[in-house]
């Protein structure tokens, strides 16, 4: 496949320098050379036609589960990314809690080759921050750092014992690696399955109360004034969790948050006849709650979207509610998703949307800000808005069909993803 493309008459969406224009882009040697009007395209250019669409940097995941290693049956590296792919990213960071956990040198080795042999985009690996992710012992973070990890999460497990958290955040400061939370009390939520609500007492459910969450948020952010280490706070999901961290961000604690598309579109009334497809820990909220979320992507307090792809077999996922496991696809629907919840609503800017998508989660991990100016990486994607499709879970990249949105009806569509200038999904043609 040619290396060399022509892009004409995008819109250019660029929050990295404030930027809608109208523009052809011209790829060669897996960079960005041309930007202009009317380019004449080379005998050995593959041209793509995005008139009437607009092309943004690829977007960047800051929460996806890649499962592999010992968890093939649901999602492998080789799927995972061409189902990111398919929504638009060229860099996912990848969770630790695979099988087995990523908390030592061998293991992480291996997944490294794992990644360089079958990976379509970018993956940036994630490490344990404790040994089996049982919150007591912590691993070797300097030298699973010098190896290469992004970041360091017992992201499924939360860390609850204090002491450890802090020496944790401690070696983090020695690294210059972000710590990820999964904000959870296990004593709160023990044996719950969903929001508790009137709905759950209906359903005969166990509910996860809103404060599992908030008392984590609460005690983590004294172990952060503490050390003053980087800080992350991953799928938030409660109005009262986000009173806290906006208050420390106030305070200058260097603290970040992220939340997810299900948690921005769907509320707990999804789990309604027992829908095994809208159980996820933490748990979908309530009306209330989603609207906060909302409200702190507009005044700047969560400032990325995470996916938390957590893709499960349809046998695990068939169970009884109680029984399945927490956990939904969500790559190739985030955009879509989010852009009808919150462009399409008006409560958002596209421009404003991309950043949460690009620049956010760039910042977050210290990464270089992504742009579509001259000399930068050809890393973007090609969006239509015109389109309304209908996502079949069974037709798309993942392994995995655990999604509340199988069979629904989104607007605006990923139609192409380019990685370091090599096309690595088109869809086909949809009539719009």
């Amino acid at each position: 496949m040619s290396d060399k493309i022509l892009i004409k008459s995008g819109l250019i969406l660029d929050p990295a320098t404030n930027t809608e224009q109208r523009s052809d882009i011209r790829i060669a040697g897996g960079e960005i050379v041309e930007r202009g009007s009317e380019l004449n395209a080379n005998a050995e250019e593959q041209v793509i036609d995005a008139d009437g669409s607009w092309i943004s940097c690829g977007f960047i995941d800051i929460h996806t589960h890649l499962r592999d290693l010992g968890q093939k049956d649901k999602e492998d590296i080789h799927t995972g990314t061409k189902a990111a792919a398919a929504g638009g990213f060229t860099t996912v960071v990848s969770m630790a809690n695979t099988d087995p956990v990523i908390d030592n040198g061998m293991t992480f080795s291996m997944y490294l080759q794992k990644i360089a042999e079958r990976a379509v985009i970018e993956v940036l690996p994630v490490a344990a921050v404790t040994k089996g992710l049982a919150g007591q012992e912590l691993t070797n973070m300097v030298e699973l750092s010098e190896m290469g990890a992004i970041a360091f999460s017992d992201d499924g497990k939360p860390i609850q014992n204090m002491t450890v958290l802090r020496r944790a955040l401690e070696y983090a400061r020695l690294t210059g690696k972000l710590i990820i939370s999964h904000a959870e009390d296990l004593d709160l939520s023990e044996g719950g399955s969903m929001h508790e609500c009137a709905l759950s007492t209906e359903l005969g459910l166990q509910g996860i109360t809103y404060a599992s969450e908030t008392v984590a948020v609460a005690r983590e952010l004294e172990i952060v004034r503490l050390t003053q280490a980087p800080y992350h706070f991953t799928h938030i999901s409660c109005a009262s969790s986000l009173d806290l961290i906006r208050r420390a961000k106030v305070e200058g604690l260097p603290v970040t948050v992220d939340v997810t598309p299900h948690h921005l579109a769907l509320t707990a009334e999804e789990v309604a006849e027992y829908n095994t497809n809208a159980k996820m820990n933490p748990p979908l909220r309530s009306g209330r709650d989603r609207s906060e979320l909302i409200n702190a992507i507009k005044d700047g307090t969560i400032t990325a979207i995470g996916t938390d792809h957590a893709p499960h077999t349809k046998l695990e996922k068939s169970r009884p509610f109680v029984e399945a496991p927490f956990g939904i696809t969500g790559l190739e629907t985030a955009f879509s998703v989010v852009y009808e919840a919150l462009v399409v609503q008006n409560y958002i800017s596209i421009l404003e949307l991309i950043k949460l998508l690009t620049i956010g989660p760039a910042r977050i991990l210290d990464l270089p800000v992504p742009s579509l100016h001259m000399g930068s990486p050809a890393n973007l994607c090609i969006i239509d808005p015109r389109i309304q499709w209908t996502y079949e879970s069974a037709k798309g990249q993942s392994k995995s069909t655990n999604s509340p949105w199988d069979h629904k009806k989104l607007h605006g569509k990923v139609t192409c993803t380019i990685y370091k200038g090599q096309i690595v999904y088109r869809s086909e043609p949809i009539s719009v």
